[in-house]
């Protein structure tokens, strides 16, 4: 079928051919008459992977937030094992988590667990994310009899693996396109731009619904002893500016304009530093490489794998930013503004709609502007710095918090049941 990405990314390569179920996979639990009793609908998501994203971590924010006494959740992930933090607080939050042990989506092994979780769940609702386990998850939902599918869009783009052809790219984009106008009941965008994009691509408008990402901004918020304890675990002194980044190492992030603003800010604010969150240095590409090895001093360049509790990292940061050539709607930003840190990105996707005047947007691939700008926001005085901060996270509760975005998604799966609103 197509295009399937590597397991750090949305998807998993496809073997051709396929691969045998492996013996010593466990296996799905068969129906027990207990489900019976449970009159509760069951919403069961599917999806790669539970970390490592904006999408994986809305799933695990989502399942956490949603009422346990009126939905049951179930979450299915082709491979669930890299993240044991989500893993426990899935299970903390009650849902039954699924892990298939998978390395892609269209592994016989993978499918084969997928149709075994299916019919010992028995969901009234499967939701999808992303747009491979939307394709997969959406046929394969159909059929097991699942009457009720809800996609889920969380990209504007597909994204195109390393040596994938023009000719598969335009197939995947053409069975997505067809296939969204009758697999899915409804289509969730959490990007009002993504909407725009998916309908040129041949996705019905009246099936699509914007609702944003949100975050628990009881768990994001600033915080000056999370500030001191990350800049004394990372090395970085208390004055010093510190520019940070969270999300995947992706060529959309476009990491070479965020090096090579990094080369120019240094260039004029020696002491600046840099934290990216996300990946290391050894997994940047060649032409990341290439940007990176501009930055006259490299030692205040910082590379972290993704943590457990990214509220206390944002808090150290004095400006966050994001490079990206292309973004939906990034969840990075949301946490970073609940925690009272200045944003500055690039005009991609959603984000100056997140931002809304109080962050600050530069043009695609402008390292030179975005260089501009940290050293603008670095340089603003404390009561400056502390007002945009409040302004921030001001804007997050009243628009991107997570108890906002379950409500839309209850009230989306209750409208899908013919629920009791």
């Amino acid at each position: 079928m197509s295009t399937l990405a590597s397991p750090s990314r949305e998807a998993a390569v496809l073997p051709l051919p396929f691969s045998p179920v492996r013996p010593h996979a466990p296996a799905i639990p068969a129906p027990t008459s207990g489900f019976a009793k449970d009159k509760r609908p069951t919403i069961l998501h599917f999806t790669y992977s539970i970390g490592g994203g904006g999408a994986e971590a809305m799933l695990v924010n989502l399942v956490e937030s949603l009422d346990p006494s009126r939905f049951r959740s179930v979450v299915v992930a082709v491979n669930a094992s890299p993240w044991p933090h989500a893993a426990k607080r899935l299970r903390d939050a009650g849902a039954t988590l699924h892990d298939l042990e998978g390395e892609a989506y269209l592994q016989r092994s993978t499918l084969a667990r997928l149709r075994m979780a299916l019919h010992a769940e028995r969901p009234d609702v499967m939701q999808t994310w992303m747009h491979h386990a939307d394709l997969v998850g959406g046929w394969m939902a159909r059929i097991a009899g699942v009457k009720k599918v809800l996609w889920s869009i969380h990209c504007r783009e597909i994204h195109r693996n390393p040596g994938e052809s023009d000719t598969r790219m335009a197939f995947f984009r053409r069975a997505l396109g067809l296939s969204s106008k009758f697999i899915p009941s409804r289509i969730v965008s959490c990007s009002a731009t993504a909407i725009e994009d998916h309908a040129k691509m041949g996705y019905p408008r009246k099936k699509m619904l914007w609702i944003p990402n949100g975050i628990d901004a009881g768990r994001f918020r600033p915080s000056e002893q999370a500030r001191s304890a990350t800049r004394a675990d990372l090395g970085i002194p208390d004055g010093a500016p510190l520019i940070g980044y969270v999300g995947r190492f992706h060529e959309m992030k476009d990491l070479p304009t965020f090096f090579r603003a990094a080369a120019l800010l240094q260039q004029k604010m020696p002491e600046a530093h840099f934290v990216l969150c996300g990946g290391l240095e050894v997994e940047l590409s060649e032409s990341e490489r290439e940007a990176f090895a501009t930055i006259p001093n490299r030692s205040q360049v910082r590379f972290v794998p993704f943590r457990a509790d990214p509220w206390n990292l944002y808090p150290a940061f004095d400006v966050f930013t994001l490079s990206s050539r292309t973004e939906a709607c990034p969840m990075t930003v949301i946490e970073a503004m609940a925690c009272g840190v200045p944003c500055i990105t690039t005009d991609a996707g959603d984000c100056a709609r997140l931002l809304d005047g109080v962050g600050h947007t530069v043009p695609l691939h402008d390292a030179q502007g975005l260089a501009d700008a940290w050293k603008i926001t670095a340089s603003l005085d404390a009561a400056t710095l502390h007002q945009i901060g409040e302004l921030s996270r001001q804007r997050v509760i009243e628009q991107f918090t997570i108890a906002g975005a379950t409500a839309h998604y209850a009230e989306t799966y209750a409208r899908l049941l013919k629920l009791p609103q």
